[in-house]
C-alpha cells in the first residue's frame, strides 16, 4: 500500500519536473517564450519566472530522488 502512493507521488513529481524543466527559458527560449516570457532577459535581467522554474528544479528533482530511493528500498 506505502509503495503504491509513494510511486503515484514519484510520476507526480516526475510530471512537474518535466514542466518545470521546460517551463525555464535556456538559450533557445525554451516553452517560457511562446507565453510571452521571453522578452525580458533581451534586456539584461531574467524575469522572476526564471528563477522562481530554476529553485523549482532544484527542488522537484531532489523530491523525486529521494522518493525513488525510499521506493527502491522498500521493495528490497
Amino acid at each position: 500500500m506505502l509503495v503504491t502512493v509513494l510511486m503515484v507521488l514519484d510520476m507526480i513529481i516526475c510530471i512537474a519536473l518535466i514542466a518545470a524543466v521546460l517551463l525555464q527559458s535556456g538559450r533557445g527560449g525554451g516553452l517560457s517564450s511562446s507565453f510571452g516570457g521571453g522578452d525580458s532577459a533581451f534586456f539584461g535581467k531574467g524575469n522572476d519566472l526564471d528563477t522562481l522554474m530554476s529553485k523549482a528544479t532544484v527542488i522537484l528533482g531532489s523530491a523525486f530522488g529521494v522518493v525513488t530511493l525510499v521506493i527502491a528500498k522498500l521493495n528490497s
